[in-house]
Parts: structure tokens; C-alpha cells; sequence
């Protein structure tokens, strides 16, 4: 069974925003701007909620979030504040876009990643245990990046929606399915 680990997405306002303004005039239980360290804003709308990372440019990035439903809603409470505010229009033409989902997925039983790197084909395959314990598995022809885990964990990272998780970890476990076989 697949998880949603992380959602994020962004959407371009269309506007340069004052963000010291912005952050001043947004009554919410976190926000932190320091220009001199980063030159985004940082917000919450809800205390431990998804984190909202603002620019001048009007862009922002919403992350944090553990089910796509909650990336919605996060943007759609963000533009009503800004619309609040009169510095947007909720109703905006640019849309919002889902730029990563990060999932998380089980195997069955513990993996030996010195036999899948070489199962995966090396091409397909980065594995250093010095460096990272983990296995980093690009499959050909898919968007998706999985890491696997000795234990049989697995991330998946680099599409934009569940289906294509769901996808590569069927990839993935046909795979390993041929592999146990061997």
C-alpha cells in the first residue's frame, strides 16, 4: 500500500508582492521573514500546517502537506487570505500545480540491495552504502525515483500524482519479483 509521505505544489500570482508587507498584514501562528538569511517568507496558516514559501515574484510553494485534498484547500485558504487583502484575486487565471509527490510503500520482506542493483541493471541503479544506505532506482521510461531500503521500505519521489507512485512500485515489484525468482 502507497502512501502520501509529502504534497507540494506552486502557482505564480501573476504580481510582485511586498512580502514584509504581506507578512505583517497576515494575522497567522507562524510566519518568519529574514531577508539577510533567505528571501522568501515563510508561513503557516494553521499551526504544524503546511508551510507556504512566498516570493516577490508572486510565486509561491506549498509543502507539507499529506494528502493532495490539504495541498488544495491550503491554496485555496491562502488566496482567499490574500483576496482578503485585496493583493489578489482569488479568481485569477493562473492555476495551481502539483509539482511532487513524495510517497512512501512497503515490501513484503527485506531486500538485498547488492543483488537488486545488479538485478535493476547498474545502469538504472545508484548504490553506495558509504555514502547513502539506501539504493536509488530510476527506472527507464518512468518520472518517478524510488529508494529502497534493506528493510524493505521504499520512497517514491518525482511524479505528480499517487498513479504514478502507484505505478513505479509495481514497476519496482515486478522487479523484485524476477529477482526472488532468479
Amino acid at each position: 500500500m502507497i502512501s502520501i509521505a509529502n504534497a507540494v505544489g506552486s502557482r505564480d500570482l501573476g504580481v510582485e508582492l511586498d512580502v514584509a508587507e504581506v507578512k505583517s498584514d497576515l494575522d497567522l501562528p507562524y510566519t518568519e521573514y529574514n531577508p539577510s538569511n533567505y528571501h522568501g517568507l515563510y508561513l503557516r496558516l494553521v499551526a504544524d500546517g503546511p508551510l507556504i514559501t512566498v516570493y516577490r515574484s508572486g510565486k509561491y510553494i506549498i509543502s507539507g502537506c499529506s494528502t493532495l485534498e490539504q495541498l488544495y484547500e491550503t491554496n485555496g485558504a491562502f488566496l482567499t487570505a490574500l483576496s482578503e487583502l485585496d493583493i489578489v484575486n482569488a479568481e485569477t487565471e493562473t492555476r495551481f500545480k502539483v509539482q511532487n509527490v513524495v510517497c512512501t510503500a512497503q515490501l513484503d520482506d527485506p531486500v538485498d540491495l547488492n543483488t537488486l542493483s545488479v538485478a535493476l541493471g547498474l545502469e538504472s541503479v545508484e548504490y553506495e552504502p558509504e555514502q547513502f544506505p539506501g539504493l536509488i532506482y530510476r527506472p527507464a521510461d518512468h518520472p518517478a525515483v524510488l529508494l529502497v531500503f534493506a528493510n524493505g521500505k521504499i520512497v517514491i519521489t518525482g511524479g505528480s500524482d499517487v498513479a504514478t507512485a502507484e505505478d513505479a512500485f509495481k514497476h519496482l515489484q515486478e522487479q523484485v519479483m524476477t529477482y526472488l525468482e532468479e
